[in-house]
């Protein structure tokens, strides 16, 4: 009778089965006593973590919460305070997947847990692969310190697809029933992230000094990328929001709660707003369609264009680096909405005209691919 296959880090010697495993660079084999490779594959794990441990904790087996923190006093050397406060907000999400669980028991099984059950919650695969990122930074300082030998949370990123979800914009009946579950002043930045198309984290670290009465112009000191903008609110929240924002005494921030302390990790909260404005929609039998804070940007964007606005002011007042990222709000606008916004309303005919001509050959090439 054949043997069978060996499970994976397993080896026939005689008629009985073996594992075998490298640490910090030795090979490490042992006999698992037994010739069914389904107890092999049981024993082979049990004596890899064994192994793992003994040759890189002795008696010292460590905690990934006692790592995170010599892995935290080290940060400030590497990357800035905007990243640092990044990676807390992404490993505080991931701390219910990691409490209690040691180093060398993060793997390839949990990563692609934490995966699936951030899927489950609706979360991004964006903002998963953010937190990944957190995660991974942790467990390549373990490895830099001869803690472990591998980083399994790289090749669970490299899996996770690249990809721009799609932009479904949020209704105004249901932007209006969070704002009004919304406690204090919390309500009042997602007034402004809808007025003024600003990111969550701009808002939550606006200054009061960063606010221009005079001119209804508010900057933003640490957008994405840490470039400066200014963002014009005439007619676009200043009057509706921030001309009559309450002051705490002593606090910098133009959006406060509880003895003037800024927010933190705003999109958690919003979630949390939504969620509980979901679940009783439902016991209500009323519909009720969830979105995220980010949402609040996009339809900001796209009634920007439809006022008659330039998409070239768009890209400036939403900081970004390229046109071609504005344009994605393109696809909102009727065909005169759309030259509107790209040419103006009293640009060269022949402008305008050669647009025209350059979509109905690109609608042309579409169909023959056909």
């Amino acid at each position: 009778m054949s043997k069978r296959k060996a499970p994976k880090g397993c080896f026939w010697r005689g008629g009985v089965l073996w594992g075998r495993v490298q640490v910090k660079g030795g090979d490490v084999r042992w006999s698992l006593r037994t010739n069914d490779p389904e107890v092999a594959k049981r024993r082979h794990k049990q004596g890899k973590d064994r192994a793992v441990a003994e040759a890189h904790y002795g008696d010292h087996r460590r905690m990934f919460s006692e790592v995170m923190q010599e892995w935290a006093e080290q940060l400030p050397r590497q990357v800035s305070p905007t990243t640092q406060q990044r990676y807390a907000v992404s490993l505080g999400q991931l701390q219910p997947f990691l409490d209690g669980v040691y180093l060398d028991e993060i793997d390839g099984a949990l990563v692609a847990e934490i995966i699936r059950q951030r899927r489950s919650h609706n979360v991004t695969d964006a903002t998963i692969r953010r937190d990944l990122v957190a995660l991974s930074s942790v467990i390549g300082f373990a490895v830099d310190q001869e803690w472990r030998d591998d980083n399994p949370v790289l090749a669970r990123m490299a899996r996770l697809k690249e990809r721009r979800d799609p932009i479904v914009l949020p209704e105004t009946a249901d932007i209006l029933r969070v704002i009004d579950a919304a406690p204090g002043m919390f309500a009042q930045m997602i007034r402004a992230a809808w007025l003024t198309g600003a990111r969550e984290n701009e808002l939550a670290t606006a200054k009061r000094t960063q606010l221009d009465h005079a001119r209804k112009q508010l900057t933003i000191q640490k957008g994405k990328g840490s470039k400066v903008r200014v963002i014009d609110l005439d007619g676009w929240g200043y009057d509706e929001i921030f001309r009559s924002l309450p002051t705490a005494l002593g606090s910098a921030w133009v959006f406060w709660h509880h003895q003037g302390e800024p927010y933190r990790n705003v999109a958690s909260r919003f979630a949390a707003i939504v969620n509980r404005v979901s679940r009783e929609a439902q016991k209500q039998a009323q519909d009720f369609r969830p979105f995220r804070f980010h949402d609040l940007r996009h339809l900001h964007a796209v009634e920007w264009l439809k006022s008659g606005r330039s998409i070239y002011d768009l890209q400036q007042r939403l900081g970004h680096a390229s046109i071609k990222t504005t344009e994605i709000y393109l696809t909102y606008l009727t065909p005169e909405e759309k030259r509107i916004a790209m040419f103006g309303q009293a640009q060269n005919q022949a402008q305008v005209q050669r647009f025209e001509q350059a979509e109905t050959a690109a609608t042309a090439t579409k169909h023959s691919r056909k």
